[in-house]
C-alpha cells in the first residue's frame, strides 16, 4: 500500500477481486460479460495510464507539481503517525509473511504487527483525505494533469467518461 496519488486507480479489490464459489453462480453468459467489462476497464486504465506517464516526462512543470504533491501526502502522513519509513517497513513485512509458512508462530506474529500497521495506515489516510489544502492540490493536479493529457490525446475525456460509466455501473 502506498500513499501516492495516482489518476483514475480503482481500488485493486473493486478490479481483481475473487468471487467465493457460491451455488447459485451467475449464468456462463453473465460471468462472460462480466469478464468482458473488467477487460475493458483494465484496457481502458492502461491507455490512461500510458498517455499520463507520457505527459509527465514530457511535461517538467507537471512533474514538478506531482512531486510536490507527494511530498504533500508523505508530510501528512508522517504528521498522522504513518511517516514513509514505517510505510517500507509495512510493505516489507507484507512480502516477507507471503514467504512465510502461514502457520507459524512467526507468521502470526508478523499478521499482529501487520494488523497494526494497517490501523496506523487508515489513521493517516483519514488524515490526508480530511486535510483541505492537501485536496485542493490534489485538485489542482488532476486538473492540470487531465488538461495536459486531453491536449496530447483528445480521447482521454471519452476514455474517462466511458471508464465512469462502467464504474457507476459496477457498483
Amino acid at each position: 500500500m502506498r500513499l501516492t496519488t495516482k489518476l483514475l486507480v480503482l481500488p485493486l479489490a473493486s478490479l481483481f477481486a475473487v468471487a467465493s464459489v457460491q451455488a447459485n453462480q451467475p449464468p456462463v453468459a453473465q460471468q462472460s460479460a462480466q469478464a468482458q467489462s473488467q477487460q475493458k476497464v483494465m484496457e481502458i486504465q492502461t491507455k490512461l495510464a500510458n498517455v499520463q506517464e507520457q505527459v509527465i516526462e514530457e511535461n517538467t512543470e507537471l512533474k514538478k507539481q506531482q512531486d510536490e504533491l507527494q511530498k504533500s501526502f508523505n508530510d501528512v502522513a508522517a504528521e498522522a503517525g504513518f511517516p514513509k519509513e514505517k510505510e517500507e517497513k509495512f510493505v516489507a513485512l507484507q512480502q516477507k509473511l507471503q514467504q512465510a509458512d502461514p502457520a507459524s508462530e512467526e507468521a502470526k506474529k508478523m499478521q499482529q504487527q501487520l494488523i497494526q500497521y494497517q490501523k496506523e495506515f487508515i489513521q493517516a489516510r483519514t488524515a490526508i483525505m480530511n486535510d483541505p489544502e492537501l485536496q485542493k492540490k490534489q485538485q489542482d493536479y488532476q486538473s492540470s494533469l487531465i488538461a495536459a493529457m486531453t491536449e496530447k490525446e483528445p480521447k482521454v475525456q471519452v476514455w474517462i467518461q466511458e471508464l465512469n460509466s462502467m464504474r457507476g455501473g459496477a457498483q
